[in-house]
């Protein structure tokens, strides 16, 4: 799959010792916000977009969406599906034209997770669609995505998966969570480190809140796509209700342009330290 997008800024990042930024958005403005992030950084971009997204607009339209906003961008901007549960909607996808799509069946026992991430493993990789998977359950709630409770997975586990369900990136279990952290998470960098040389990219899930030093560490150790959600979302969200409290009267672009302002100032800044660009975060 040496044209597939996915795969192009993964072996890139590998290359460069870097990660790529793999940006959860939701609609055109977020979309826009990633890919001009990355455009003033000069880097590339993965944008995510959730099952529950693909179901509220439908796979075409969304798509639509993505790509109006990744197109002539100057920089090489993937589309990939997040943590799919839906064999139907995981295959929709790759069928609309995702460049990837995650599987995610961690929550069954591993021979079932194999299985049923295989099979759209196959389907994905006829069409020249790569696929994501996890080992291990990962914490805490995104979108319709709800994990109470963490399940590690080892290192002989994970590449069991790995070979037997034929995933292009691994997104094992290392103590990283999704939503807002309720403390100071303990990751597994020996885990890390391990599977890091191994052919397979490592994907770093429930990035918000962790800090620059965590990054670059797990950067270092072989995490080449580091995914982000949460802080769009709460950046979008908290920018809304601090422009309507301020009881300031905009038009509805320039409010929309402040809100997009700010979104695309929280993911520079990320993009800017998974790049490698940036100590800290601005």
């Amino acid at each position: 799959m040496k044209d597939n997008l996915f795969m192009k800024v993964l072996n890139d990042a590998a290359e460069k010792k870097i990660a790529v930024g793999a940006i959860n958005t939701f609609d055109y403005l977020t979309s826009d916000s990633a890919v001009n992030a990355a455009k003033e950084l000069g880097v590339n971009l993965i944008i995510q977009t959730s099952a529950a997204t693909v179901e509220h607009f439908g796979a075409k339209k969304l798509y639509d969406i993505v790509d109006a906003a990744r197109r002539d961008a100057g920089i090489t901007v993937a589309l990939h599906l997040d943590h799919c549960r839906k064999t139907e909607l995981g295959k929709l996808c790759v069928d609309t034209g995702w460049d990837a799509v995650m599987m995610d069946f961690s929550k069954l026992p591993l021979a079932e997770n194999i299985a049923k991430t295989r099979e759209v493993a196959d389907y994905a990789h006829a069409k020249g669609v790569a696929i994501e998977g996890e080992v291990g359950v990962i914490f805490g709630t995104e979108d319709d995505v709800v994990a109470a409770q963490e399940q590690r997975a080892g290192y002989d586990e994970t590449i069991e998966f790995i070979q037997g369900s034929g995933v292009d990136a691994i997104a094992p279990a290392i103590g990283t969570a999704h939503g807002v952290y309720k403390g100071v998470p303990t990751l597994d960098y020996d885990l890390v480190e391990r599977l890091g040389k191994e052919p397979t990219p490592i994907v770093i899930h429930g990035g918000t809140g962790l800090s620059a030093e965590q990054f670059k560490r797990l950067i270092s150790l072989g995490g080449r796509k580091i995914n982000i959600s949460t802080l769009v979302k709460n950046t979008y969200l908290d920018t809304i209700k601090a422009l309507v409290q301020s009881g300031e009267k905009y038009a509805p672009i320039p409010f929309n342009q402040k809100v997009q302002d700010a979104v695309t100032a929280a993911i520079k800044s990320h993009l800017a330290v998974f790049s490698g660009l940036a100590e800290d975060f601005e």
